[in-house]
């Protein structure tokens, strides 16, 4: 059994990281067990329920959410401990990677060791670059059945995506990452509406001289000036974190600063991604890629 107790950043950071141990934990039938993802489980049909399509899932320790809390708090406090008897309990095994993290250095969980003890021990987990890329792409299926949204959010997206196709036959989805991009990094990836607009332009004149008509679905963290994209075919609205996800992963391209936001909904939708990782960067058509590993 594996015991997800350690929390990955936002949401899209937790739903790549859940998602890394959930092929894992199919491929080697063990149990999985992550109250970590309770801040957003109210969000998806698998969380929401608790019910894993038969597998063996859950999101709860026990039957309350607030010990289930306490107890994951005092197994990181364990975890901080470098020398201590609590960390040598027979049956339980506290794995840790922060060399991995530091280096930083994905974590196969493939590792035979690591396969050992979650099928024969209680295993606590610490760290954040945990990752089983061959079976990600196994089980994606899985996955996105796993992180369908709630109907509420779907019909949603579908009225988000219905506008956007009344306006025109390729829908290209840009996310304009604010807020805490503005220190991240150093603010590298925090472009004005400027640089968006220009690859706008850009990816519309190519668009055109295939003969299509193209819209663009904007979604950000913070208002959008509509005025700052003259010209452009536009829906843009404040909506639900969820709906913007998953709006985005219905488009036809999506571009945006490097973020695992738009990589979920590239892998989510199966939807050709070009992540701008400098204001200069053209876009050219043939640069987009699905996500396929997370």
């Amino acid at each position: 059994m594996v015991i997800m107790n350690y929390k990955a950043g936002q949401l899209a950071n937790r739903l790549f990281y859940f998602s890394h141990f959930i092929s894992n934990s199919l491929a080697y039938n063990y149990k999985l067990l992550n109250p970590s993802f309770n801040d957003y489980k109210e969000f998806f049909i698998s969380t929401a329920s608790d019910n894993f399509n038969g597998h063996d899932i859950s999101l709860n320790i026990t039957d309350n959410q607030q010990l289930d809390e306490l107890m994951r708090k005092a197994v990181n406090a364990v975890q901080k401990v470098q020398i201590d008897p609590l960390r040598k309990l027979p049956g339980f095994y506290f794995h840790e990677i922060k060399a991995f993290d530091a280096a930083p250095k994905s974590f196969d969980m493939n590792d035979p060791e690591f396969v050992a003890s979650a099928k024969s021990k209680i295993v606590f987990i610490d760290g954040w670059l945990y990752r089983d890329f061959k079976n990600f792409e196994k089980y994606a299926p899985s996955i996105r059945q796993i992180f369908t949204p709630l109907p509420k959010y779907s019909q949603q997206v579908q009225e988000v995506m219905n506008r956007c196709r009344q306006l025109g036959d390729t829908v290209i989805g840009v996310h304009i990452r604010r807020g805490d991009y503005k220190t991240y990094n150093d603010g590298k990836w925090y472009y004005e509406d400027e640089v968006y607009f220009s690859k706008m332009q850009e990816l519309k004149q190519q668009l055109e001289a295939q003969g299509k008509r193209c819209v663009f679905l904007i979604c950000s963290n913070e208002k959008v000036n509509p005025e700052s994209f003259p010209g452009m075919a536009l829906v843009t609205e404040d909506r639900h974190f969820i709906v913007d996800l998953y709006a985005l992963s219905q488009c036809d391209y999506l571009i945006g600063p490097p973020s695992t936001f738009t990589m979920w909904a590239s892998f989510y939708g199966e939807t050709p991604l070009l992540a701008i990782d400098d204001a200069s960067q053209t876009v050219p058509l043939s640069d987009f890629k699905i996500v396929t590993k997370g």
